[in-house]
């Protein structure tokens, strides 16, 4: 019983949450969703249900529906529910409320306030073990999350998954995503995971709680797993897997998706699952028809596109005969969409939809009559017209039509809505056989032939006609009659009963007005009928309506209308022809003229269908045998009108066209004229007519259009001609029918050099149709199906000379005619323009102006037609001249202009200023002149140069008024004007200059604001110049004053070139002019010149030097360019500008020859000798004198300016290159500008001796010297610098030397001859240097010369450099007081030292000591200025040089520099910036060219000194030391070990220098060297350095007093201990063995210093961390450390503690960490509160650092920790409790505790 009772209790706990066992209540009060488990465990219910509660009001603000929740699961009286306590209805309750809840909320776990929310519901009613299937259905979609998943498989075990979801069981521990394949696996391979989600995902949706991630979750991983399922279907014997059970799977799941009319994403899913299921298991049609009835039945205006788009897939995916068919249903669905069209259209462009389209299309067409009419018929249009159908659904859905069209029926009850499906039948069918390359047309030519369809037959059934041009000859004998197009509802016999009345109707070609349309209607439809009966035409014509006087007549009228019409079956006219061609032959009467009836049958031949055209033919044949007969009957007797017994009579002559004017006015042919005729047109190759429809054209153009050759040959006379033409015109005039007109038009029309003009015979047709209103012959035309725009241009071709132009022009003002009808005119026209005489051509030319000038407001089209034909045509100059004059007329009047008076210039569109009506009337003028001007502008002007006086009258007229589209119409006439001047130049022809008017082109440019204006009169006038310079020359002046202030402003390319146009013809006549005058050259261009500089600035930067470029080669460079160069230089340079005057000149001189430049050069000179010159009268008032602000600017700052630029000027690289070019080229031009360059040095120094006591202009002109010199050749150049050099009384000595320098330096190729030549001029230089008496400028300069010559030819002559130290050490220059010589002198040692190298030896005596004795007054003195630093860097730089070339004899200076390098730390300005660089250069230099041993020795040496001056210099030596030992190898530095070991002793005892700050920074760098040198030194060699170092540390200073420098070289020493141990690790850990003793002395010292108690802390710590060898288990070292490091604990807690820790890892034995933990232990009952604090923390450190390996001497550390518990101290007390924690984490939580209590 004990063991079943056992047994029962165990079982009821693992269910029951109210268990006694405390870990188990904590387990499950712990787990949380979003805390971690140990802040959970701290949480209590209400703490758990405020977060919660806050999580769930944000959520009810998002979505109302969490609201119902509000009373239940997150009530207040939740949190007293346990639901263990509730019966079973209770919480299946319970359970509902929370799948709900978890429902709604899944599509909101991203958000923080969910997983609040969520949180009650797993703290309080453990949804993760009562519900865990909902809950992970609602967690789910987020399976990939890389938290959110995670976070709730964290909190649920293994034993809680159903078996739906025991694929999550390996992502528990450790919690992970899982992937989509995972989930999808699952779903394929588990049947109940797969109906769970579809059950899961169908109950959210019926209950609206679905949201995006989990629908978007559904359709993916639903349509994988179904994917997988597929795939693994087709091997049934692997997988077991049949497709019927994929199918049984699925099928459910599509119809719930497809049923969920208000979820669309739901909805589309399901289509995305049905494209896959059909595309990979064949299905049998039915269940594919199925499906798509379910989405049409289902689909919502969301989901409509992609409904539509599987609709269209699964059709593809049927197979079998009835593919091209659909439900009814399905066709009524998709025809219930308005843009079902649009739609399949758009998804065919994406994907194919042939077999949905095709389907569709069959379904309307199967119900056409009894559910869908035209609007279905329609669209079935549309869809074959414009979707994306493969040949095979074309063609089916095509077949399907015409088998429609053979055969309507269902319309019995609507037969208007019949009428309206034959019309769209008719219509489509017509316009798909006109499109036989299209494929569309292909197709249905192709179901003709292959359903061998009665073509014929079908056009009766549709009343109408279709083209089959393309199609091959039918077989009569195999041909196939269509199915009648309808039950034959009327037959003829009931047809002929109903006949109406003829009354009075004579014939049925009566005009419209007048015609019995209902009869002829009757007729028409039993013609129809009676065709398709053997004998039932001839049935027709029996009845009693075509009896009597009338018969024939009657019949043929029938017969006639019928085959003129081409809406008619292409049978029924063939018929109709044939019909007639019988009665004609049938008729008794031999005495008749069917003459009457040739235009129609001519009209017949012009048919588009070929069978109607060789009907057309047997009747011509019989009228022309009926003519036969004739002769044969009245043979010998004349042909007469019959009026009674056995005359000739006129068939229809009376009656053809009905009773009224359009039979009257028919002309009769003679009948001999008539067989005539007939005989020309069948013997030109009637035949050929039936092959094609318009050469019956062609023959009868080439029969009335016969030359005189023609009539030689036999041909028709030119009275039967103009007969015959009469004849047909009065037919084509007066015929009712449209079709027969327009092909009588377009035969007629053709004739050419006809007896007579056709026009006289066919305006009236003209005529009558412009008369007629629009809309009646669009109506007609429709009707008859005539093209109208062709039978417009058929009326206006009618027109081939004046007579009819008239009609023409009327049609262009008018809109009567319609658009069409005035571009047909104006085309006709155009067409005739050539064959109309002059005059006719000005009075037309004349009314088409004025039509388009009357119609301002543009209300006729004709008007800009009017306008175009003037343009197109070319217009006689008369034309031109009357527009011209008439416009300029209407001009003058409107401006209330006279003649005799030329009133000021007024603004006429100012406010107020003239009336309005006085506005409109100038606008108008103006209209009309610019029409006329821009007319003439597009014929070529210069064809009409008669115009140019009235060109010049206008703008003469022009230049009176402002108004709006003045600017434009002045640009047009200029335009014109000039264009005629070019003209003449072309032709050079001369003009007269009373044709043209300067001064009115000077008023244009002066008037208008216009810039294009401006410049194209000032094109025109640079044009007129040329060939008329008399009349422009008085006139010029003002232009170009206009220009400065205008025309130069302008940055366009235009402009650029007007500007340059003018000044290149206009100034060469001016110039002449002025010449003419008396004037000289320069006095003639001065204003000139005066004007474009006064507009330099104004002028586009990048415009400036092609515009003075073009001046000054017009006006002449060699006698202009220095005046425009003076000019601009003394105007602009001055400020700001001076630099941009002087570039630009420079570049503007540069485009001439070198002997121009210099020429200029020499003109200049003058200019500025003349400026200098008191009450200067020559050139000076010239060029100056023109402008007030010139004369006011004195004559020192004039000349200052002019040499300026002339400095500039000379010192272009361009003149440079000209000149030394023409030195080359030939002996002539060398010597003419060797010429001018002595003229040029004599003025030069003519200026300068004359002006040596001003020092601005002397400098300038030294200056220009230089200058001058720099133009020549190195050899000639020498040699002119040797005289100035030489001469010791030249001023020019210092600008010689500058320019010598210069020259040298910028050299960059010289040969050997030039090199020579410059250092034979060395000595002199050098003389100069050693000179007593040449001043210390002079000797500067020299010096620089010297350095010049050194840089750029030392290494090739190093004897003539070697020759110049002296002169530089000496006392001129390195000896010499002044402090810049010395510098320089020193720069130039430099120099030479990097040439000579070794050569350089002999002068160190001579030099360095001075160096280094210049280096130490320099940072010593107490002097600021500016030659301190200059002599600092100088003498370094020296040095550094030396360093470099010679390092072994500079080794010997080197402990003298050392410390003066250190006390220029102390100096103001050498302490910083380039002073501080150039030192440490030198110091890294002596790094890296001297011996290690060389290097040692002097930092030692200087050592002390350089402590002196603080840290930065002992930093610069260290870093010296740390480069030496790096670059030096191995063996070096054992070598110097013994220096290396001073350095050291010297550099770690830096602490005790007082000078020296931030220790700690060098302290580190030196260990840094000292771990460099380690790296180079073995064991062999180190330790007994080390063991030296520790000598040094511990034993050195034993004797002595110093206590801190004891302690301070003790922790040196362990801290280079450390040093080592951290970066050599174990190797060293052996080194520690003797510094031991001196640790524990430190750490057991009465008073620790703290620097060496700090050091030997961190460097035991590094030699416990890094023991590899058992060093510290010792005894040896273990016993003595362990008191030292115990006793040092409480003052230096932070670092004894890792020692400690360490210790114990280090020396992990039993003995040894019992000793430990006893030794802390003993602490802990220490009496002050530090030490037991410090002893816990040390005991806390042993836990972390060793853990479970310190658990076993828990047990006698337990006492100890229960005492701390109670101590007095609350901080001993706090950190008691974190020692338990710490100790709890190893040994178990609480299980520390117990213990304790």
């Amino acid at each position: 019983m004990a063991s079943s009772l056992a047994a029962q209790l165990q079982k009821i706990n693992v269910v029951s949450t109210n268990s006694l066992n405390t870990r188990k209540l904590k387990e499950i009060h712990s787990t949380s969703l979003i805390f971690e488990p140990v802040h959970a465990a701290n949480q209590d219910l209400h703490t758990i249900y405020s977060v919660a509660l806050e999580g769930f009001a944000e959520l009810c603000l998002l979505d109302q529906r969490f609201y119902a929740f509000e009373r239940g699961l997150f009530s207040e009286s939740s949190k007293e529910v346990d639901r263990m306590l509730l019966t079973q209805p209770e919480v299946q309750e319970l359970d509902a409320n929370i799948e709900a809840f978890l429902q709604l909320v899944s599509g909101r776990l991203l958000l923080r306030p969910a997983l609040q929310a969520l949180e009650w519901l797993v703290r309080r009613f453990r949804i993760h073990d009562q519900n865990t299937t909902a809950l992970l259905l609602a967690f789910l979609p987020y399976h990939a999350h890389t938290t959110l998943f995670p976070q709730v498989l964290r909190i649920i075990k293994a034993k809680d998954l159903s078996s739906e979801f025991r694929f999550l069981r390996p992502y528990l521990k450790p919690a992970a995503p899982v992937s989509r394949h995972v989930v999808t696996h699952a779903l394929s391979h588990r049947r109940e995971t797969l109906d769970l989600l579809v059950s899961y995902v169908s109950v959210v949706v019926k209950a609206r709680r679905e949201s995006h991630y989990l629908l978007s979750f559904f359709a993916a991983v639903s349509v994988e797993s179904i994917s997988l399922m597929c795939d693994a279907a087709r091997s049934p014997t692997k997988s077991g897997l049949t497709e019927q059970t994929v199918l049984q799977k699925a099928l459910p799941m599509l119809e719930e998706t497809f049923n969920a009319k208000k979820t669309p994403e739901f909805q589309i899913g399901g289509y995305m699952l049905a494209t896959v299921v059909v595309s990979k298991i064949p299905m049998k049609d039915e269940v594919l028809l199925a499906l798509m009835g379910g989405i049409v039945a289902g689909w919502s205006r969301e989901t409509i596109a992609p409904a539509l788009a599987c609709l269209a897939l699964i059709a593809q995916a049927r197979t079998g005969e009835n593919t091209g068919l659909l439900p009814d249903a399905v066709v009524a669905k998709l025809l219930s969409l308005e843009d079902i069209v649009q739609r399949l259209e758009e998804m065919g462009k994406k994907y194919r939809v042939d077999n949905l389209v095709v389907g569709l299309a069959n379904g309307i067409l199967a119900r056409i009559g009894k559910a869908y009419g035209s609007k279905e018929l329609g669209y079935v249009v549309r869809l074959l017209e414009e979707s994306a159908l493969g040949p095979k659904g074309r063609k089916a859905i095509i077949s399907r039509v015409v088998s429609v069209a053979q055969q309507l029926e269902g319309f019995e009850e609507n037969p208007e809505e019949e009428n309206a499906v034959r019309d769209v039948l008719a219509t489509s069918l017509v316009k798909w056989s006109e499109q036989g390359n299209k494929k569309v047309g292909k197709t249905l030519h192709l179901v003709f032939e292959e359903n061998k369809v009665d073509v014929e037959m079908l056009e009766l059934a549709l009343r109408t006609v279709i083209q089959r041009s393309a199609l091959p000859a039918p077989k009569e004998s195999k041909a196939i009659k269509a199915t009648p197009a309808a039950k034959e509802t009327v037959t003829l016999k009931e047809l002929l009963q109903k006949i109406p009345e003829v009354g009075s109707t004579v014939s049925l070609l009566e005009p419209r007005k007048t015609q019995n349309k209902p009869l002829f209607d009757y007729l028409q439809q039993a013609f129809l009928v009676a065709i398709q009966k053997s004998d039932g035409v001839r049935t027709l014509l029996a009845h009693k309506i075509f009896s009597g006087k009338n018969t024939d007549a009657f019949a043929i009228s029938l017969l006639a209308k019928i085959w003129s019409l081409t809406t008619n079956p292409v049978i029924a006219r063939a018929k109709a022809v044939k019909e007639a061609t019988k009665l004609i032959i049938s008729n008794a009467k031999p005495k008749v003229d069917y003459q009457a009836l040739i235009p129609l049958c001519f009209a017949a031949l012009a048919d588009p269908a070929e069978r109607v055209r060789k009907e057309a033919i047997n009747l011509i044949a019989a009228l022309l045998n009926t003519y036969k007969q004739l002769d044969k009957a009245v043979a010998g007797t004349k042909r007469k009108k019959s009026k009674g017994g056995d005359q000739l009579a006129y068939w229809g002559i009376e009656s053809i066209y009905g009773s009224g004017k359009e039979t009257e006015d028919l002309k009769v042919l003679d009948s001999a004229d008539a067989q005539k005729f007939l005989e020309a047109v069948i013997s030109r190759g009637l035949q050929e007519c039936v092959l094609d429809s318009s050469f019956i054209g062609k023959l009868v153009a080439n029969a009335l259009g016969a030359s005189k050759k023609d009539q030689k040959e036999g041909k028709l006379k030119s009275s039967v001609r103009t007969n015959v033409l009469s004849f047909l015109s009065s037919h084509a005039v007066n015929v009712p029918s449209l079709s027969v007109q327009h092909r009588l038009l377009s035969m007629l029309n053709r004739v050419s050099n006809g007896p007579q003009s056709r026009t006289d015979f066919l305006l009236p047709a003209l005529q009558a149709w412009i008369a007629a209103p629009l809309e009646e012959n669009v109506k007609a035309c429709e009707e008859e199906r005539v093209d109208i725009h062709g039978m417009e241009e058929q009326m206006a071709d009618v027109v081939e000379g004046e007579e009819g132009l008239v009609d023409l022009v009327s049609v262009l003002g008018s809109d009567l005619g319609g658009e069409g009808m005035v571009i047909a005119a104006a085309k006709r026209i155009i067409a005739i323009w050539g064959a109309l005489e002059g005059a006719a051509k000005v009075e037309i030319a004349l009314k088409l102006l004025q039509l388009n000038v009357d119609d301002t407001e543009q209300k006729y089209a004709g008007s800009s037609e009017a306008l175009g034909i003037l343009g197109a045509v070319k217009l006689p100059t008369e034309a031109f001249r009357r527009f011209l004059d008439e416009a300029r007329v209407e001009l003058k009047s409107s401006l209330g202009l006279t003649t005799a008076t030329q009133p000021k210039r007024r603004r006429v569109s100012a406010p107020g200023a003239v009336s309005v009506d006085k506005e409109e009337q100038i606008a108008e003028a103006v209209r009309r002149v610019t029409i006329v001007v821009e007319i003439l502008e597009g014929q070529e002007p210069r064809n009409h140069s008669s115009v140019l006086p009235a060109i010049f009258s206008i703008l003469g007229d022009l230049g009176s008024v402002e108004f709006s589209g003045i600017t434009y119409l002045q640009s047009v006439l200029l335009s014109c004007a000039r264009d005629i001047i070019k003209g003449h130049k072309a032709a050079n022809t001369n003009i007269s200059s009373s044709n043209v008017r300067a001064d009115v082109l000077v008023s244009c440019i002066r008037s208008t604001s216009s810039p294009q204006v401006q410049n194209s009169a000032l094109l025109l006038l640079s044009n007129l110049a040329d060939i008329a310079p008399d009349t422009v020359k008085h006139s010029v002046m003002p232009i170009f004053t206009f220009m400065g202030a205008n025309t130069l402003r302008q940055d366009d390319e235009y402009s650029a070139h007007v500007i340059e146009q003018t000044v290149q013809r206009v100034i060469p006549p001016l110039v002449k002019s002025l010449q003419e005058q008396g004037e000289s050259l320069l006095a003639a261009g001065a204003e000139l010149v005066s004007t474009f500089v006064a507009s330099y600035k104004h002028v586009p930067v990048h415009r400036r030097l092609r515009l003075f470029q073009a001046v000054t080669e017009t006006l002449g460079p060699a006698e202009f360019l220095f005046a425009i160069v003076a000019k601009l230089a003394g105007k602009y340079a001055v400020g700001d500008a001076e630099t941009d005057v002087k570039d630009f000149i420079s570049i503007l001189a540069g485009g001439f020859t070198a002997e121009v430049q210099m020429k200029t050069v020499v003109q200049y000179l003058n200019t500025i000798k003349d400026v200098l010159t008191p009450q200067a009268q020559g050139i000076t008032s010239i060029i100056f004198g023109t402008e007030e602000n010139d004369r006011d600017v004195p004559s020192t700052e004039m000349a200052r300016r002019l040499l300026a630029v002339l400095k500039a000027f000379l010192r272009s690289e361009r003149l440079k290159a000209r000149v030394a070019k023409s030195l080359k080229i030939t002996q002539e031009n060398a010597e003419e500008l060797r010429k001018l360059f002595s003229q040029a040095m004599e003025q030069t120094m003519a200026l300068g001796n004359e002006y040596v006591s001003d020092k601005a202009i002397s400098k300038e002109v030294s200056e220009v010297m230089s200058q001058l010199l720099e133009l020549l050749s190195v050899i000639e150049f020498v040699k002119v610098m040797q005289g100035l050099i030489v001469n010791k009384d030249s001023p020019f000595r210092g600008s010689a030397l500058v320019t010598f320098k210069t020259r040298v330096m910028a050299e960059y190729r010289t040969d050997a001859v030039s090199r020579k030549a410059i250092l034979d001029l060395t000595p002199d230089i050098a003389e100069i240097v050693e000179s007593q008496n040449a001043p210390n400028e002079l000797k500067a300069e020299a010096l620089l010369c010297i350095q010049a010559v050194t840089n750029k030819y030392g290494k090739q002559e190093l004897g003539a450099i070697s020759a110049l130290t002296d002169a530089v050490t000496g006392t001129g220059a390195l000896r010499n007081p002044d402090g810049g010589l010395r510098v320089l002198a020193l720069v130039c040692l430099s120099s030479m030292t990097i040439v000579l190298g070794g050569r350089i030896v002999p002068v160190l005596p001579k030099s360095v000591p001075l160096a280094i004795e210049y280096l130490q007054a320099a940072v010593r003195s107490e002097d600021t200025s500016v030659e301190v630093p200059l002599i600092h860097n100088a003498v370094f730089k020296y040095l550094d040089e030396l360093v470099k070339n010679v390092p072994s004899f500079i080794s010997s200076y080197l402990p003298k520099v050392l410390p003066l390098a250190a006390a220029a730390w102390d100096q103001d300005g050498l302490d910083e910036g380039v002073a501080e660089n150039v030192r440490r250069n030198f110091l890294m230099t002596v790094s890296n060219k001297m011996e290690l041993r060389t290097v040692i020795g002097a930092v030692i040496k200087a050592w002390k000194a350089t402590c002196e001056h603080g840290a930065e210099p002992v930093q610069d030596l260290v870093d010296m030391v740390q480069k030496s030992i790096n670059l030096a190898p191995k063996s070096t530095v054992q070598k110097s070990h013994q220096q290396l070991l001073h350095f050291f002793t010297l550099a770690l005892d830096l602490r005790r220098e007082p000078e020296v700050e931030d220790v700690d920074s060098l302290e580190d760098s030196v260990l840094k060297v000292c771990l460099d040198m380690v790296y180079k030194l073995n064991d062999s060699i180190f330790k007994p350095m080390f063991l030296r170092f520790i000598e040094w540390g511990t034993e050195d200073l034993r004797s002595g007093d110093d206590e801190e420098g004891k302690s301070i070289r003790v922790g040196v020493v362990w801290k280079l201990m450390a040093t080592l141990s951290e970066n050599l690790k174990s190797l060293v850990t052996d080194y520690h063995t003797p510094l031991l003793p001196s640790a524990i002395s430190t750490l057991t010292s009465a008073d620790p210093h703290d620097f060496a108690t700090t050091h030997v802390l961190k460097a035991l710590y590094q030699g416990m961390v890094n023991d590899a060898s058992d060093f510290w288990q010792s005894p040896t070292h273990f016993d003595p450390l362990l008191p030292a490091l115990l006793e040092i604990l409480p003052r230096f807690t932070e670092l004894a503690v890792p020692c400690i820790t360490e210790l114990a890892a280090a020396a992990q034995s039993e003995e040894h960490s019992k000793s430990i933990n006893s030794g802390v232990l003993a602490m802990m009952r220490g009496e002050e509160a530090g030490v037991r604090l410090a002893a816990i923390k040390a005991m806390k450190g042993l836990y972390l650092r060793l853990g479970e390996d310190w658990l076993p001497l828990l047990p006698e550390t337990v006492p100890f920790i229960a005492e701390l518990m109670e101590d007095d101290d609350e901080t001993v007390e706090r950190e008691a409790q974190r020692l338990i924690k710490r100790i709890e984490e190893y040994l178990g939580e609480g299980e520390l505790q117990g213990m304790l209590t």
